[in-house]
């Protein structure tokens, strides 16, 4: 008899039985089989059926409970639990070659699984305190102060733009219309503007407090500028035409790469980083109590 093989008798007898709800095939199929004890050709566990077999290791129908989406056809089913059992089959016969022929040396792997089993119980521990003690409020005054003690911390690394920008086709009607708004600060004018927009644009942009990337920009606008610092220093108001657009562009404002980049942008980054030292102090100040209540009580002793 081989080492290894699959049942292929018993999976004939019930891989056809996965036809509907994938889920309830493989609820109803263990009753199912206990009506054909022909198909058995394993001892196997009560109300259970052996898929398949490999060396001292067996893979039963409770084993891959759960692998077949709801969503599965049968014929996708099927496929799904063929190579679920392929592959379980392939890693047993590779696990057995490799128990045959590592030395045992190199297979003591006790103190890397407990030493992993220890910081899972601990990761999941701290995230409870997390849970239970942080306190998880961030003032905006707390924000500020972070973030002008540490401006050296925040510096730009692409050049940024809070723009007005408007995308029309060259058949557009009134284009006199977004070329003498798209200039304004005014908020009635930036109102006409953006109704014209709704009606005749292919693409606009109109919040002046919001910070975007140059470069993002350059993927709605034409700039061929290949010296995009000095076109920022240089340029404010900007009028292009290719073959099917004309772009109208307004740049309010400028920051360079380099430079401290805006609160605007990096507020939620601050909140991020007070979190995190919150979280750290916290179990810091947690990991002491608790260490010192242990040797006021007596529950451990070192020796050196």
């Amino acid at each position: 008899m081989p080492e290894f093989r699959f049942m292929r008798h018993s999976r004939s007898c019930f891989l056809h039985l996965f036809i509907g709800r994938p889920f309830l095939r493989v609820m109803l199929l263990t009753g199912i089989l206990a009506v054909f004890p022909s198909c058995r050709q394993e001892t196997e566990p009560q109300g259970d059926h052996l898929l398949a077999r490999a060396y001292d290791s067996r893979l039963y129908l409770s084993d891959i409970r759960g692998i077949v989406p709801p969503s599965a056809t049968a014929e996708d089913s099927l496929q799904i639990v063929r190579s679920y059992v392929e592959n379980w089959v392939r890693q047993q016969v590779f696990l057995h070659r490799a128990l045959e022929s590592l030395p045992r040396e190199k297979m003591d792997f006790e103190k890397q699984i407990s030493d992993y089993r220890n910081s899972l119980i601990v990761f999941a521990f701290e995230n409870e305190l997390v849970k239970s003690q942080l306190d998880t409020t961030v003032t905006e005054r707390q924000v500020m102060e972070y973030y002008e003690d540490n401006q050296n911390s925040f510096r730009l690394q692409d050049h940024i733009v809070q723009v007005t920008y408007v995308k029309v086709p060259l058949d557009a009607p009134d284009m006199q219309l977004p070329r003498r708004l798209y200039r304004s600060e005014d908020p009635g004018d930036m109102m006409l503007l953006e109704d014209y927009c709704l009606q005749h644009a292919a693409g606009y942009f109109m919040e002046p407090d919001t910070w975007l990337l140059f470069t993002e920009l350059l993927r709605d606008i034409p700039i061929t500028a290949q010296d995009h610092e000095q076109f920022l220093r240089t340029n404010r108001h900007v009028e292009l035409t290719d073959d099917f657009y004309r772009y109208f562009l307004n740049i309010r404002q400028t920051k360079l790469k380099g430079e401290v980049s805006p609160l605007a942008m990096e507020q939620d980054n601050v909140r991020s980083i007070l979190m995190n030292r919150r979280k750290h102090a916290l179990i810091n100040r947690l990991r002491n109590e608790y260490y010192q209540e242990a040797l006021s009580t007596g529950k451990f002793e070192t020796r050196y």
